[in-house]
């Protein structure tokens, strides 16, 4: 008769042990596809999934947050800090945010099926201080090498983002504003 307890406390001792590896697996299942979704928060490979977060850190002024848009290369490339700094100036004339509108403005495409893709995403605002256009140039990454490349991941993101007023939407004086090389332009900059 012993034996058979035995076996028995050895057959639960076993399922025991199978509970806690499923748990463990669950938990770190868990926590993994937590910080993926907060990455995605923050960054993300799709534009419309932080648009009304970008307005929102725009109508705050949470311009750390907003250089998290920004892809990574662009981010070396002209330091998070002067991005930062450019922001800043630029969301000085905008006010306080009152509704807006996103859509669509074109994209810049590639041949073969891999390359960059660029979106341009118009978003008006209506403000205390009048209508202001903010232009986002996303790009969804450069898949060349693949979408498991550092070059994909760096990529994606915003590539320029544009803010003036409708008074200022002239062809002439958006010319002008264009011959600015940084991420971040606006009626004024000093580059």
């Amino acid at each position: 008769m012993r034996e058979i307890g035995r076996g028995k406390s050895e057959g639960n001792l076993l399922k025991k042990k199978l509970k806690v590896i499923v748990g463990i697996l669950l938990v770190s299942i868990l926590a993994t596809s937590c910080r993926k979704d907060n990455f995605y928060s923050k960054r993300s490979n799709n534009f419309e999934w932080i648009e009304g977060k970008l307005v929102k850190d725009l109508d705050r002024r949470n311009n750390e947050d907003l250089v998290s848009y920004f892809a990574v290369n662009i981010q070396k490339q002209y330091g998070k800090k002067e991005i930062q700094s450019e922001l800043f100036n630029a969301e000085k004339e905008l006010g306080k945010i009152r509704k807006y509108r996103v859509k669509e403005r074109g994209y810049s495409g590639h041949r073969g099926g891999l390359g960059e893709t660029v979106t341009t995403w118009e978003i008006k605002m209506d403000t205390d201080r009048g209508i202001f256009f903010v232009y986002v140039n996303w790009s969804d990454g450069d898949d060349r090498k693949g979408m498991d490349d550092k070059r994909y991941r760096d990529t994606q993101g915003i590539k320029n983002l544009t803010i003036y007023s409708e008074d200022f939407r002239t062809s002439e004086k958006l010319e002008e504003l264009y011959k600015v090389d940084f991420p971040v332009l606006y009626p004024g900059i000093q580059r």
